[in-house]
């Protein structure tokens, strides 16, 4: 049976009122039927891309997965903590390590009125368009989740806290998702 991490911040452990639930795992699973694969999910709260270097080897790597989704970028916009460079120099090493032919890049999406002092569309655009730079780069798959998020509104993809995710937002997600995952896994 091949494998599949989702590996990334609380958006990718799908956060709902401040815990992680297994909302993503479980819709990409529904999208991928009759597909079987095992999907494990390597989503933790607070994380950011420095974060996911660290645990890397040990929550990637080791598990010899045959496809990784690499989910970050919301909280590496959050100022000061992660320059543009930094952000992009964490991706080249994780699609190094991973092998680009085994992950896919998804970009930064939207976050809601209240949380555009630390995460600011403009910077959040800024983090999307060099992911899919770091992916064309590195020759891997991407979705420009970023591009479909725009046209919805916050209210629509976000739970109250502006943040996180509603099921709306992972079903658009899953739409241009899953069909990359199994192209990737035939």
């Amino acid at each position: 049976m091949q494998r599949i991490i989702l590996f990334g911040d609380s958006i990718t452990a799908g956060a709902t009122h401040g815990y992680p639930t297994s909302i993503f795992t479980d819709k990409l699973r529904q999208k991928l039927a009759p597909t079987q694969a095992e999907i494990m999910n390597r989503g933790v709260l607070g994380d950011n891309t420095q974060g996911g270097l660290a645990r890397l080897q040990t929550d990637v790597l080791a598990h010899k997965p045959d496809l990784v989704v690499i989910f970050f970028g919301t909280n590496d916009v959050q100022v000061p903590k992660m320059t543009l460079q930094q952000y992009q120099n964490n991706l080249e090493i994780m699609l190094e390590k991973i092998g680009a032919a085994k992950s896919i890049l998804i970009t930064p999406g939207i976050t809601g009125p209240t949380r555009q002092g630390h995460r600011p569309i403009e910077k959040l655009q800024q983090y999307a368009l060099a992911t899919i730079e770091t992916a064309k780069d590195k020759q891997a798959d991407y979705i420009d989740w970023f591009a479909e998020a725009v046209k919805h509104s916050a209210a629509e993809l976000l739970q109250e806290d502006d943040l996180h995710y509603a099921p709306r937002a992972y079903d658009l997600l899953l739409t241009q998702l899953a069909p990359v995952i199994q192209q990737k896994l035939q």
